[in-house]
């Protein structure tokens, strides 16, 4: 993990969404969770010798924000969203999927179980320990229980995964209007250093470049609806939209999988047929 400040270090180069540590006098504060079992078992290691685990903070519902959970012994705090998402998967569904990142991964299962949060919030919440506090606040967008973790004392939030630092962007079940919204209402906070979901640390700067990225989605997809294209037509013709940035570390191969995961929601967006709900197993990637 990379330190970030004195308190916070954070990890962006793992499998799955960013995680971060924060150390407070009266023991640690992990916000979200290490996907693959071996990462977290590494992470259980290193802090084997640390003040204890507090509490974990979930900022969203997609797996690979919470399936660390359960390799540490803490409370979790999340949206009452993720709760409910997370009490719909299917547990061996999810442990088959586990067993699919890589050699061996299925064999440090043995024992694993999902820890769903127990302190729940819809709108805000604060949690105080030691001299430092964390808000949780409700900003809908990627998905629609996306939460922010601010650490004032700090000058960080975590803003899951509302902001792709320079990786390409999910928009598999995105409500663009509420993400908007959602990155107004960061930039409003004031706070400089931003840890994103997925790819590098960045500033509030770059919510204008994540801004134009979800406007050019969108965008694209409602030209494909002006040119008469059906649904499938332009899953299929977008499927290679060229992207101004990579797919974020361990998601390689996957632009293609992505680019029609975002076009058909984007479709069912654009033209008020609704917002693609996946199914409680169907956890994603981002």
């Amino acid at each position: 993990m990379e330190r970030l400040t004195d308190h916070v270090q954070v990890q962006t180069r793992g499998r799955g969404g960013n995680h971060g540590i924060v150390t407070t006098s009266d023991g640690l504060v992990m916000i979200d969770t290490p996907y693959k079992p071996s990462e977290a078992l590494r992470l259980r290691e290193e802090l084997a010798g640390a003040p204890p685990l507090r509490y974990m903070i979930n900022t969203e519902p997609h797996a690979d924000h919470w399936t660390g959970n359960g390799f540490f012994d803490a409370p979790v705090a999340a949206h009452e969203g993720v709760r409910r998402r997370m009490l719909g998967i299917d547990p061996a569904e999810h442990r088959a999927r586990l067993a699919r990142l890589g050699p061996g991964e299925g064999d440090l299962l043995e024992g694993y179980r999902l820890r769903p949060p127990t302190l729940i919030f819809t709108d805000q919440m604060t949690i105080h320990l030691g001299a430092h506090s964390f808000r949780l606040i409700h900003m809908p967008g990627h998905t629609p229980f996306q939460a922010a973790v601010v650490v004032e004392e700090e000058g960080v939030v975590f803003t899951s995964d509302n902001v792709f630092g320079g990786v390409r962007t999910w928009l598999q079940e995105a409500d663009p209007e509420a993400w908007l919204r959602s990155l107004d209402a960061i930039r409003a906070l004031g706070i400089d250093t931003l840890v994103p979901g997925h790819g590098s640390i960045c500033n509030r700067a770059y919510l204008d470049t994540q801004a134009e990225v979800i406007r050019e989605w969108v965008g694209t997809v409602r030209e494909a609806i002006d040119r008469g294209l059906s649904r499938e037509e332009a899953i299929e013709q977008l499927s290679d939209r060229p992207d101004r940035f990579p797919m974020a570390s361990g998601q390689e191969g996957k632009a293609v999988e992505v680019a029609r995961l975002n076009v058909a929601n984007l479709w069912d967006f654009a033209t008020r047929t609704g917002i693609h709900a996946p199914n409680p197993g169907d956890s994603g990637a981002s």
